[in-house]
């Protein structure tokens, strides 16, 4: 059994090594730089390119926070609290469970739920919007993001303010079933009510990380 012994230990040391030679996910999260197409990036410089790359034109994936950074300017804009109901109304368990995810996503992003609701002002133009961050469980739709988005237009509704929605995501999420599902329907029926109320509706086009997405301009007026 010596053998075995010293390739146990010998496995254990290449894998202490290899630790030490590759960040991990976190440190790069929290470094300073970043990579793209010309190898190692300064996120400074690319925040000045509004996280664009100046080589190669790929748009970098952004959090809800640095998208409203770019929209109203940098801590010129309050976020709002929106509902958070029942967090795990299937009690789905998997590889893990889902609160356990969950827990996981909120630490990573700092955020409650993958939508975050802002309100700011453009040019002296209160606004309301929104934005979802691709780091929370891929951006997918559960029961506490569609109350958020649902929040937003009501908010936009009350206060008539415009709404801009800057989705950025992978559909409604698995994890809450038949329960994110139906937030398609009511995130819908939210969107329709804004508009009966004397509102003009522009799609946007913009990119991320490679995808095209829809962007909602709603007015009121």
């Amino acid at each position: 059994m010596n053998w075995i012994t010293k390739i146990k230990t010998i496995g254990d040391k290449i894998k202490i090594n290899l630790k030490k030679k590759f960040p991990t996910k976190e440190e790069i999260a929290n470094s300073d730089w970043t990579s793209c197409c010309k190898g190692p990036l300064l996120k400074k410089d690319l925040e000045e390119s509004l996280w664009v790359c100046n080589s190669c034109g790929k748009h970098h994936r952004i959090s809800c926070r640095q998208r409203f950074d770019l929209l109203f300017g940098k801590n010129r804009y309050e976020i709002l609290e929106t509902p958070i109901p029942a967090e795990d109304p299937l009690n789905w368990k998997d590889t893990k469970t889902y609160k356990e995810r969950l827990e996981q996503a909120k630490k990573k992003t700092g955020q409650n739920c993958a939508v975050m609701i802002a309100k700011g002002e453009i040019n002296g133009i209160q606004i309301t919007a929104g934005s979802i961050n691709f780091d929370f469980i891929g951006g997918s739709v559960g029961a506490a993001e569609g109350e958020a988005i649902i929040y937003g237009v009501q908010h936009s509704i009350d206060n008539k303010t415009p709404y801009v929605f800057f989705p950025c995501g992978g559909g409604q999420r698995m994890f809450e079933s038949p329960i994110a599902l139906a937030n398609m329907t009511r995130t819908t029926l939210a969107i329709n009510e804004l508009k009966k109320k004397k509102s003009t509706v522009h799609s946007l086009l913009y990119r991320s990380h490679g995808r095209r997405n829809n962007c909602l301009f709603c007015y009121v007026g």
